[in-house]
């Protein structure tokens, strides 16, 4: 597979994610951390503030390994959870699930991230089916992503509300195979039960902004078919109101 484009102006450094088995902790650096991290800034922090109040971290997953393990990671999703980038990369995320109380942990929307990340392993979508569909939740989506909110545990083993989108793109840094990674923006949100009609205007936020993001990974790491194509024309059903951000 390929596509007519020429190479991203990307740094020396990142310029291919090693294939799935060849992947190594090394990989991800201090510096690429950062790097993610100004990228993601740089998009919801425009004015200087975080949106809403709001900071984000990003993280990329590689699918084809056993496991799905984080193989590189913003800086700020290190000061969300604690870690460094040594103790998260080549971990999949439920490190932050495993250590919080049992009857704190929404089992149902573990099991479909679980369940997500297996079907882009596969190459096939995933949807999570309507009656177990939380009303925050958008609506004819395509099967390629998915919202979640989760009680997480940081290193120091004090919890948070975790909001995160995971979203599987095709990347590729030369105009060969195009290989699938799944990406996601968390944010934390404020302590105490989450209001529904605030989780349903985060998740139009997350799903506006990734957009964004994912073009600016592509200018600034890969090079990638998915994320340069040009869609114009095709118009889709966000699954949300319309006004929703007013």
């Amino acid at each position: 597979m390929g596509c007519n484009h020429g190479k991203s102006q990307a740094t020396t450094e990142v310029e291919v994610i090693p294939d799935g088995p060849k992947v190594k902790k090394g990989f991800w650096t201090k510096k690429k951390a950062d790097e993610l991290q100004e990228a993601v800034d740089a998009v919801f922090n425009r004015a200087g503030e975080s949106l809403l109040g709001m900071t984000f971290s990003f993280t990329i997953a590689d699918p084809r390994i056993g496991g799905c393990p984080l193989i590189g990671c913003s800086s700020g999703f290190g000061t969300l959870c604690g870690y460094t980038m040594e103790e998260i990369v080549g971990r999949n995320c439920r490190f932050l699930v495993d250590p919080v109380p049992r009857d704190q942990i929404d089992w149902k929307m573990r099991r479909h991230a679980k369940d997500f990340c297996e079907a882009i392993r596969v190459g096939t979508q995933y949807r999570i089916p309507d009656q177990e569909r939380e009303d925050w939740m958008p609506r004819g989506r395509p099967g390629d992503e998915l919202f979640c909110f989760q009680r997480n545990a940081r290193k120091d083993g004090s919890l948070f509300n975790n909001m995160f989108y995971m979203k599987a793109i095709e990347l590729s840094a030369e105009l060969g195979e195009e290989i699938p990674y799944i990406v996601g923006l968390q944010t934390e949100l404020p302590a105490g039960k989450a209001d529904l009609a605030q989780l349903a205007k985060n998740t139009k936020i997350l799903d506006y902004n990734m957009n964004q993001v994912r073009s600016t990974l592509a200018q600034l790491f890969f090079v990638s078919c998915a994320m340069t194509r040009d869609d114009a024309g095709v118009e889709l059903n966000d699954g949300y109101d319309d006004g929703f951000l007013t």
